[in-house]
């Protein structure tokens, strides 16, 4: 590799100039917002309700599903088996599983959409 002479722009002594070695790396590419996303991890990620979602690229909606499905079992007022549901014969805590299942697909759906390039 050749070096070129460098002078001072002020007194016009020579300046020494260390010559650049390696490669330059980008280090904006590992922050990028449109990387990747893998709709399947988004849809096991939810196993923790609203990890997928935030893994997608939706943090709030991750954190209103967080809310909708811990937030009861927190405070303690999950829905248990009452008298509207034993005469029915269904348990209400299927409320609480199907809107987790639905977490799952949701997360799935949206890391989906957001692979698909903008129009």
């Amino acid at each position: 590799m050749a070096s070129e002479a460098a002078f001072c722009p002020h007194c016009g002594a020579q300046l020494r100039v260390q010559p650049v070695q390696g490669e330059i790396i980008d280090g904006t590419k590992r922050f990028a917002r449109n990387r990747p996303v893998s709709p399947g991890r988004a849809a096991r990620l939810s196993i923790v309700p609203g990890l997928g979602h935030w893994y997608a690229g939706a943090p709030l909606k991750g954190l209103a599903f967080f809310a909708a499905i811990m937030g009861p079992l927190v405070v303690g007022t999950e829905l248990d088996l009452t008298v509207v549901g034993a005469a029915v014969g269904i348990p209400l805590d299927l409320g609480g599983v199907g809107l987790w299942a639905f977490c799952a697909y949701d997360a799935y759906r949206t890391a989906r959409n957001r692979m698909r390039p903008a129009a």
